[in-house]
């Protein structure tokens, strides 16, 4: 059984979705279509690699993943096919793999096919599914051929030894904001110091890191490491996004007591 997997922009009211379905099961009848999501806010590359890059993991080795968000190829952007960790990825490729994968071993096979089809709208729909039948049959010597991931930079995570600044990645459906600031991160400069998570401003601040959701009274505002490890800024039983106007690229920031001032409180007591 191929396991194909769709993320996209194209909600569910259009054709497309519906369209490109059909296409890849009357390849095989061994193949399996998922929807990761297809309700993805329209031109968001940033987003899709955010939910793929969070959920891939998740799925079997030598899944297809197909990255449905601005996938019309262009001149000098082809749809090409990405295998990196043990998976397939057809998408773009304008840069968002460099930004999906931290490993950058991935190999990329472009499809000879997309230079002999005329730019009108909806090649992705013939492009993807030569990408999954080329996987399917295994067939990239005669049908691709090698190419570079193209590069792309996208804000990280600025830190000194007393400060993190994040932003936020995403808004998930119950309103918490995912941010780009990892546990990791957090830990490494932590080192059992108080601080203070800023939200959206000096105004809204959190002194300590929740254990869940429900670790908090309703209607506390919370922050949390969650399953991926990211710093998650929620309130429990209610929509933060909501409350403070935070949306995706909104900044965080986490300042930590300085030693010299840990050191002279102790010395006080």
């Amino acid at each position: 059984m191929t396991l194909v997997t769709i993320t996209s922009d194209w909600k569910n009211g259009d054709y497309y979705l519906a369209a490109l379905k059909g296409s890849l099961l009357s390849l095989s009848s061994d193949i399996s279509v998922v929807d990761i999501t297809n309700s993805i806010p329209s031109f968001d590359v940033l987003q899709e690699i955010f939910i793929i890059k969070s959920a891939y993991r998740h799925f079997p080795q030598n899944t297809i993943h197909l990255m449905g968000v601005m996938s019309e190829p262009a001149p000098g952007a082809n749809i090409v096919i990405v295998f990196g960790e043990g998976h397939y990825f057809v998408g773009v490729n304008d840069g968002r793999f460099s930004l999906l994968f931290d490993n950058p071993s991935a190999v990329c096979f472009e499809i000879l096919k997309g230079r002999s089809i005329a730019f009108s709208s909806f090649n992705s729909l013939e492009l993807f599914k030569e990408a999954v039948d080329i996987i399917c049959t295994n067939s990239f010597e005669t049908r691709t051929k090698i190419c570079d991931v193209k590069r792309e930079s996208s804000p990280g995570v600025v830190h000194n030894e007393n400060n993190i600044t994040g932003r936020v990645l995403y808004i998930d459906s119950f309103g918490n904001a995912i941010t780009n600031i990892e546990r990791r991160v957090f830990d490494s400069i932590h080192k059992g110091r108080d601080f203070t998570i800023f939200v959206q401003g000096p105004y809204t601040k959190i002194n300590r890191i929740s254990r869940g959701y429900n670790d908090s009274s309703p209607g506390e505002i919370i922050a949390l490491f969650n399953s991926a490890g990211l710093l998650e800024i929620a309130v429990n039983q209610g929509n933060i996004a909501l409350l403070e106007s935070i949306n995706p690229s909104s900044e965080i920031r986490i300042r930590f007591a300085q030693t010299e001032y840990i050191e002279k409180k102790e010395k006080t007591l």
